[in-house]
């Protein structure tokens, strides 16, 4: 695999780089097609998956699919960085955006579970089980990453940067997208899918300059 023209490493590079691009379009794609929440409350939340089955599979099937490319795709970033400055910043954080973004993936199984849970029981006792579940320590380690993520991402672009694989503008992008995650309002799906359109963009530049280490002119022109 020291060969660059080994043919293997070639098509792995192209799986790394489409799977961060294609990631970051089914991320935004995922949450724009949110069911709309009237307010950040569990009970509202569990309305607003019960009253829209199809938009609710849809939107999770996008996220899911969006943060598990991400993830497999980041595993690739490191090997951007040809010499010692940035190697281990880069490492660390992609190893550790990778594990959150597959941890976060397996999360979106619980929309099918609050789903039913909102369209077969009284919405207390949905929001109780709910909770009930929510809150085992084991259950938020296996799948509640929480900003771990960020930080990771945080730490990839600083490592690329130093690189100087990636420009420094993708390190405020990966803050800043993930600040509109966060703070958006979510009964406009729309407008937290364009507050991470920062951080996605970074994220589809760096399997941009994936695709380009397998040189394929056609998809990184």
């Amino acid at each position: 695999m020291t060969n660059t023209n080994s043919p293997a490493k070639r098509v792995m590079y192209i799986a790394a780089g489409v799977a961060l691009v294609v990631g970051a379009v089914s991320f935004f794609a995922g949450l724009a097609t949110s069911p709309p929440q009237a307010d950040e409350s569990k009970a509202t939340y569990l309305r607003s998956l019960a009253d829209d089955p199809f938009t609710t599979q849809l939107s999770a099937l996008l996220l899911h699919y969006g943060n598990l490319l991400m993830g497999a795709g980041l595993l690739a970033v490191p090997l951007l960085v040809r010499g010692r400055r940035g190697a281990v910043l880069t490492a660390a954080g992609a190893l550790l955006g990778a594990l959150g973004l597959l941890e976060m993936s397996g999360a979106l199984l619980s929309d099918w579970f609050h789903m039913e849970l909102g369209r077969n029981l009284p919405v207390e006792q949905a929001v109780a089980i709910s909770d009930q579940v929510l809150a085992h320590p084991a259950q938020q380690l296996a799948f509640t990453p929480g900003p771990l993520v960020s930080l990771a991402l945080v730490l990839t672009f600083v490592g690329l940067a130093r690189a100087g694989v990636v420009g420094w503008w993708t390190v405020p992008a990966v803050v800043l997208g993930y600040a509109g995650l966060l703070f958006m309002p979510y009964d406009t799906p729309v407008l937290p899918a364009v507050g991470t359109l920062p951080m996605l963009a970074a994220v589809a530049f760096a399997g941009r300059r994936v695709l380009g280490r397998a040189a394929v002119p056609a998809l990184v022109a």
